[in-house]
């Protein structure tokens, strides 16, 4: 077992940009000091570069430490101490004041996507509009939306910058659609517009799909996991599962919202992720490398640009494959051609047809599924494995927010934080990995699980957890039990 003294650094001996000072034994000390120590690390780095950090008032635009790890890892902990700070000395009420009408902050977030507003602003000649205006090119009553956006600028999105005049920010502006199209052109196919569209594809569909199922949340947990349908089913009156929904013709916007949505949230995650997570290298041509539900294939691209032996297969149902035929089209039709690279129709649920492959992997697949389904999954590819194959999961790991005490075998990891952090960051770690977890529960009865939980979901399906490197993406290397 290996523990990790920072959460979510690489390796296991983790270096941050400079030590973690001496922490006092009163809490408050302790996080200003890291507070402290983080903003000072922030600062030299963008120096080196000539720059300032970058500014809350302006839009975002690519930087030099975009996706820098030793930078990410900073920032988490300035957010991890700062957060906990807030929670610190407020008042307890506040603080439930403040996260009790949440869904206010939700509805709104897609509210402004849904009518273009980011984009409206981002063609704003000054970069600024009177809120009527803005009414006036949303169909909206200009109060309203000026209530909104004071709202949301409030809360550090947007900014109002004379009465009821409002401008981009740099948190607002990642709500930009990508796509690269005009407003005129959104608003003149809204059923389009999410193609392509980046984070506003990813807000349009956890909260268009999530926040309506959220309330039917509390009836489904009261049940004790007795429940034959899941919230999405309960808000959405269908007997349907969130995936057979998404092919009825009338919601087949929504499933292309799905897509452009989680084609974003797996950007952040650089192919030296996947092409580090195994020794590929040591394959020669015969040998197999099956993508389990790969979606349009974006890992064994990563893969199959970096080893040219193995063979790759990149499996998912019929539609999302017809998908994938015109992706690889545009990024490596001559490995379609020769063979490299194979796109094949499977139902994970059903009898691996690939058999004996060198690895199957998953990324992002068994937090969909209850335990029954994941079980299903692991069956099927446990059974259609050879001895000498490899499972590996690309998922994220839940981690506790206490101390793991859990003895784990040599290999796996186990994340720590400095006093006085949680051992999850809070918000500056564990926050997203416990919302895609709750979110998993509302839409598909799926979980995020933790480290032991991984463990005993191996041994229930034939398969050892003999690796386990928690980072950003927490990967998790079997062998036939």
């Amino acid at each position: 077992m290996v523990h990790k003294s920072l959460a979510f650094f690489k390796g296991s001996k983790p270096k941050p940009q400079a030590p973690i000072p001496q922490m006092s034994a009163d809490p408050l000390d302790a996080l200003v000091s890291i507070i402290t120590s983080g903003v000072k690390n922030l600062q030299s780095s963008y120096g080196k570069h000539g720059l300032p950090v970058p500014s809350l008032d302006d839009p975002i635009v690519p930087g030099p430490l975009d996706g820098d790890d030793k930078n990410n890892e900073t920032v988490r902990l300035i957010v991890a101490a700062a957060t906990q700070l807030i929670a610190t000395v407020r008042h307890p009420r506040d603080t439930v004041w403040e996260q009790g009408p949440s869904m206010y902050l939700s509805a709104l977030l897609a509210f402004v996507v849904d009518v273009d507003i980011p984009d409206i602003l981002n063609e704003a000649p000054n970069g600024s509009l009177e809120a009527k205006v803005i009414a006036d090119k949303t169909d909206c009553d200009p109060l309203h939306i000026a209530r909104v956006l004071r709202y949301l600028a409030t809360r550090h999105i947007f900014k109002e910058v004379t009465p009821d005049v409002f401008a981009n920010n740099r948190i607002s502006s990642e709500l930009i659609k990508t796509n690269k199209k005009t407003v005129a052109e959104l608003q003149e196919k809204p059923l389009e517009k999410y193609v392509d569209s980046g984070t506003a594809a990813y807000i349009g569909h956890v909260v268009g799909e999530g926040l309506p199922s959220s309330v039917a949340l509390i009836e489904f947990i009261k049940t004790k996991g007795k429940a034959d349908k899941t919230p999405f089913n309960m808000a959405f009156k269908t007997d349907k599962t969130l995936w057979d929904w998404f092919m009825i013709p009338e919601q087949s916007w929504r499933f292309g919202r799905f897509v452009a949505a989680m084609q974003h949230a797996a950007a952040p995650f650089k192919d030296e992720i996947f092409v580090n997570a195994f020794d590929w290298g040591k394959f020669d041509s015969k040998d197999i490398v099956v993508d389990v539900g790969g979606n349009m294939g974006t890992v064994t691209l990563a893969l199959a640009k970096a080893f040219k032996k193995p063979k790759f297969i990149v499996q998912d149902l019929p539609p999302v494959i017809d998908q994938a035929k015109g992706f690889w089209s545009g990024v490596g039709p001559e490995m379609i051609s020769s063979g490299h690279v194979e796109l094949q129709v499977q139902d994970f649920l059903k009898p691996q047809a690939v058999k004996g492959a060198a690895v199957y992997l998953l990324r992002f697949i068994v937090h969909d599924w209850a335990e029954a389904e994941a079980l299903q999954i692991l069956k099927m590819l446990r059974e259609a494995a050879s001895p000498s194959s490899t499972l590996i999961l690309f998922e994220w790991s839940v981690p506790y927010a206490c101390a793991d005490t859990e003895k784990y075998a040599d290999g796996i990891e186990v994340r720590t934080a400095p006093y006085p952090l949680l051992p999850n960051l809070g918000k500056g770690g564990g926050s997203n990995p416990t919302f895609v977890d709750i979110n998993m529960m509302t839409l598909l009865n799926g979980q995020e699980r933790n480290l032991k939980q991984f463990v005993a979901l191996g041994e229930a399906s034939g398969w050892k957890l003999t690796s386990a490197k928690n980072d950003e993406l927490s990967i998790f290397i079997y062998t036939p039990a």
